[in-house]
């Protein structure tokens, strides 16, 4: 390093990215019940839970998410924070068995999620641009029929349980006023 770039002032700022993981279980009882009431794009939804700061709500919908989807079940993940609030996080929904081992399971993701942005039938995400992107569902967990047939296994007293995991990328920039002479001391005395 030459003398001039090692005798300089410097300040520095410190950012952090860390995983945040969560589970949530949705336990239906009387799905046979929802699944006749539920028109296609309709949704259940789970209560609120946090996963890395935020709040999150699992949107299941049992008649598929859309036309294009009817006759499978569909879930989708929503970021339900109030205002603006972006996050990115992974998630995976799966239907569990009465013995809670995952039966139909798929992963989503990472996503970048905006709170409140509904579009249409599912949320979807938006590029650097603000241009929809691709969507952020499970399209088809599982087909209706095959969850039917499976029923003695999975929905014991017309109960449905489904588990959402849920793995948020959390990142955190500290503004420092420290000032170093040099770079190597600034690389060599930060902290977080």
């Amino acid at each position: 390093m030459s003398s001039s770039l090692s005798r300089r002032l410097v300040s520095g700022s410190v950012t952090v990215a860390r995983r945040a993981n969560g589970s949530h279980l949705h336990r239906m009882d009387g799905y046979s019940l929802l699944e006749q009431a539920i028109k296609t794009g309709s949704a259940v939804t789970s209560s609120a839970f946090s996963v890395g700061g935020r709040k999150w709500e699992l949107l299941l919908y049992p008649n598929g998410i859309d036309a294009d989807h009817r006759g499978s079940v569909s879930a989708d993940l929503k970021l339900a924070d109030e205002g603006l609030r972006e996050a990115t996080a992974t998630y995976r929904v799966s239907i569990l068995d009465y013995a809670s081992n995952p039966a139909h399971s798929r992963t989503v993701g990472p996503c970048c999620f905006e709170g409140r942005s509904y579009i249409g039938s599912s949320w979807r995400t938006k590029d650097e641009a603000g241009e929809l992107m691709k969507k952020t569902s499970v399209d088809k967990l599982v087909a209706a029929e095959e969850l039917r047939r499976s029923a003695p296994f999975l929905l014991r007293n017309d109960r449905l349980n489904v588990l959402c995991d849920v793995s948020v990328v959390e990142k955190d920039s500290k503004r420092r006023n420290k000032w170093f002479i040099g770079l190597d001391r600034a690389f060599n005395c930060f902290s977080y």
